[in-house]
């Protein structure tokens, strides 16, 4: 029986096709369309006055299907990016160092600092005897230099957030990470320092080394140690615990020295030679392998430092977005991410920055603002089709939006005239006479979802401005 995985390389290509079609820069790829829609104005079960607690999206063709009936409106994508996990630089914390024996983000490895700056961890603090310590020193430079903190940490400074990227992508789950060239930084002084960093990187380094086996005991941590490889320049240092073994092997000639020029350049292979001179009659050798950095250095392109393999998607509606997003108690309850819908009863690609997608009714008597009172879950039933739907919003004077589901079932309204009363439960609390069925924008069945979200109401004032992220993991 085989046993396989699938790498972060494939994860990160699959999102930067996704980043690409978005960006409209891939040959081919111009004509896609991103938008972030929302729904399902009704509780996830009606029968209980408080609300069911919120069910788990599945990924399923009937988990989709049910999520399209309940659209009531969508918004074109404003911002994409990569992001990662946020660790946050806290005192008192234990980070490990960068090492390529982990998967992805399986550990504290990087941090960002309250001054919004992004930092791989090159060396973790030690005592005198190679046991790990905790950091205590907020590292704050912004330049290549590699200099051992007061508390024996080393930090590799990658970029700092943008003010704009961080009202953006930044959340307390997720911060944005982006590559720069000197094309972008030029047009975009923020990014000048990452830029700084990204063009002193230094490929195929050995940032590190792993003890597999500390052997000893050793007499003496000036212990000779060779790096053997296609690479040059790499220089490393044993630090040996109270019984004599090799507790751990770090990068440089001396314990407080910077170790930029230490790492060596141009390394696709290497071991570890350890002088055994100084090992003590009896002792056992010790054992240690490299520790690689990125292809193209740490610093380069920090999507490779991080092992970014998600994107987050960006909108922020303002009020009822020029009338075509429902305000109110009735808010949604889900949000999506959708490529490609279209208009309705068309092939053609809808393309404005937002668009209704509820269904909508006129009616004849021109009732006032606030006429109609929108409470839970009411339904209108049509007196002479027998149509019901469930109310999502009464926008202005005299329109109305629905949805229909498995619930109402989906028997047309007649557009003619017919009698619509609102109800709920058996509750009539107005009856109103339709003039006309409105065509939505877009066609709900329309486009690929490829994100579904569940959650609590979210209420929408028209003053009120929200923020909704998606993120798409691999």
């Amino acid at each position: 029986m085989a046993n396989s995985i699938i790498v972060d390389k494939l994860k990160r290509d699959f999102v930067q096709l996704m980043y690409d079609e978005a960006a409209g820069v891939t040959p081919g790829d111009s004509d896609n369309y991103f938008y972030i829609v929302v729904g399902r104005s009704q509780q996830w079960d009606p029968a209980n006055s408080l609300d069911a607690p919120v069910p788990v999206p599945r990924a399923r063709e009937r988990d989709i299907k049910q999520f399209r009936y309940g659209l009531q409106s969508a918004k074109a994508v404003e911002g994409f990016s990569y992001v990662v996990p946020m660790i946050d630089w806290t005192a008192g914390t234990f980070y490990a160092a960068y090492n390529d024996n982990i998967v992805s983000q399986t550990q504290s490895y990087y941090v960002r600092t309250t001054d919004n700056n992004i930092y791989v961890c090159i060396r973790s603090g030690k005592n005198a005897y190679g046991a790990s310590q905790n950091s205590t020193i907020k590292p704050d430079h912004i330049n290549n230099t590699l200099t051992p903190e007061l508390d024996g940490y080393v930090w590799k400074y990658l970029y700092t957030i943008s003010t704009q990227d961080a009202n953006r992508f930044l959340t307390t789950a997720f911060m944005p990470v982006r590559f720069v060239d000197s094309d972008f930084a030029v047009a975009n002084p923020s990014y000048a320092t990452q830029w700084a960093v990204a063009e002193a990187a230094n490929p195929k380094q050995i940032v590190g080394y792993r003890v597999t086996d500390g052997g000893g005991p050793y007499t003496d941590s000036g212990i000779d140690i060779t790096v053997v490889g296609n690479g040059t320049g790499a220089k490393a240092r044993a630090v040996l615990n109270a019984s004599g073994a090799i507790a751990a092997i770090e990068v440089g000639d001396s314990a407080n020295a910077p170790i930029n020029n230490c790492m060596g350049t141009g390394y696709n292979y290497a071991n570890i030679v350890i002088d055994n001179t100084l090992l003590a009659g009896g002792g056992t050798s010790a054992t240690a392998v490299p520790i690689f950095g990125p292809v193209n250095g740490l610093g380069y392109d920090p999507r490779d430092d991080l092992r970014s393999t998600s994107i987050m998607f960006n909108i922020k509606p303002v009020g009822n977005v020029d009338g075509t997003w429902v305000t109110g108690t009735r808010g949604y309850r889900q949000y999506g991410l959708v490529k490609n819908i279209e208009l309705p009863d068309s092939d053609t690609k809808f393309t404005d920055t937002s668009g209704i997608i509820a269904d909508r009714m006129r009616f004849t008597e021109n009732l006032s603002s606030g006429a109609i009172s929108l409470s839970v879950d009411q339904k209108i039933h049509g007196q002479t089709s027998g149509a019901v739907a469930w109310l999502d919003f009464w926008d202005d004077s005299d329109t109305l939006w629905y949805h229909q589901d498995e619930d109402t079932g989906f028997t047309a309204f007649d557009s003619t005239g017919e009698t619509i009363k609102i109800q709920q439960g058996d509750q009539v609390s107005n009856t109103l006479t339709m003039n006309t069925l409105v065509t939505p924008n877009i066609d709900r069945y329309s486009g690929d979802v490829y994100f579904i979200s569940n959650g609590d109401v979210v209420a929408r004032d028209v003053g009120q401005t929200e923020d909704i992220k998606v993120v798409v993991k691999l």
